[in-house]
């Protein structure tokens, strides 16, 4: 479906998600212009059926969705929205081994992103981290390697180290950095940070996203439940071996995901309300991507709830591509509210353009003391 068709179909599916069974038909039926929409339109509420009904990835606000699992759990820390991990059947039990030097120990955690298992490697005697994905294509199981290799480059405090990759049974299996610390969706689970700790959050996440920007690669996916607070209090950016290459770093791509007639991979592999509005249609992304999300992150952590909320995963991604971005509550300084509103422009444009310009402009909005001010000036 092209923009231009998703266009007419959104406020259709809008309506038809109110409705079910015969009353959705007769409603698709007669609200379609075309035999075409409207077969579009019944294929893809079939799709997002399909993967709503996956393991559960709803969550109350505030919370990250977990349809791609963070990879550094513990059995007494079930992530929001995945069942705990005594409650879930896992396709490798403890024990086995894989990889030819990776010994399973405990399950940490299972959702439509795959399934993660804390693992001793053998060869060098520490603990790692599992994810195993699910089984896709050939073609596409390839260039998941691929594309985790070459997160593997990827060398900043801020960004959790990928190991290994290696294919297992016909799915992708990436080993990554143990992070024993709350996800930001626990910290912020029933309250929102004060400014001055969510600008610093926001400055951490943002330079690890320009770090991999620089390499040409896009996480595509950040939200709460990707990021977590190591031991010493800084932040970690997980999930970069799931995330989209660029040709290079000046060069942007074609949307590695999207909402189409004939599936939902886009709801699949990202998660709706932290997703830029291009991201979900499947259209031409860059790194202005990346930067949205970032506004939403910070706009979660310093209101304490979420932008964009829905019920299910559709409903989340209408409401990203027909309702506009609520403001910060008055309470925020000003000039925090004001980058965050720019980064949550819909339109690419009228965004920052890159994480590096977010990131700055974040700093910026520090609240500082007189002494700090008078500093500056002399400075100058």
């Amino acid at each position: 479906m092209d923009p231009a068709g998703w266009q007419r179909a959104k406020p259709i599916i809008e309506e038809a998600l109110q409705l079910s069974g015969r009353e959705r038909r007769a409603f698709i039926a007669s609200a379609c212009e075309s035999e075409e929409l409207r077969r579009e339109i019944e294929v893809l509420l079939e799709s997002y059926e399909q993967v709503d009904a996956r393991p559960s990835t709803r969550s109350e606000p505030a919370t990250a969705h977990a349809d791609t699992l963070g990879v550094s759990l513990s059995n007494h820390e079930p992530q929001t929205g995945v069942s705990t991990a005594s409650a879930l059947v896992f396709d490798y039990p403890p024990g086995v081994e894989m990889g030819g030097r990776y010994v399973l120990t405990d399950p940490l955690g299972k959702g439509g992103g795959g399934e993660v298992h804390r693992a001793h490697d053998v060869r060098l005697q520490r603990e790692v981290a599992i994810k195993i994905l699910p089984a896709r294509g050939h073609v596409d199981g390839a260039r998941q390697i691929r594309e985790a290799r070459a997160a593997a480059q990827l060398n900043h405090r801020g960004i959790a180290t990928i190991h290994d990759v290696f294919d297992i049974d016909g799915r992708p299996a990436i080993v990554m950095e143990l992070v024993p610390g709350p996800t930001l969706a626990e910290r912020i689970r029933n309250t929102a940070l004060p400014a001055a700790e969510a600008i610093d959050v926001g400055v951490q996440i943002a330079d690890a996203v320009e770090h991999a920007h620089a390499f040409g690669i896009l996480h595509c996916d950040l939200k709460p439940g990707n990021v977590k607070f190591a031991a010493d209090g800084t932040v970690k950016v997980l999930d970069f071996g799931l995330a989209r290459r660029t040709e290079n770093s000046a060069v942007a791509m074609r949307g590695v995901t999207g909402l189409s007639a004939g599936s939902l991979d886009g709801l699949a592999l990202g998660t709706p309300g932290y997703m830029s509005p291009e991201l979900l249609m499947g259209i031409e992304i860059d790194f202005r991507s990346d930067v949205y999300s970032l506004g939403v992150l910070v706009y979660e952590m310093t209101s304490g709830r979420r932008l964009f909320t829905g019920v299910d995963q559709m409903s989340a991604a209408v409401a990203v591509l027909t309702t506009p971005a609520a403001e910060l509550p008055r309470d925020v300084p000003r000039r925090l509210r004001q980058v965050v509103q720019r980064a949550l422009n819909r339109k690419p444009s009228d965004r920052f353009p890159s994480a590096a310009e977010f990131r700055d402009a974040l700093a910026a909005a520090r609240v500082r003391t007189w002494r700090e001010r008078i500093a500056s000036i002399f400075r100058r």
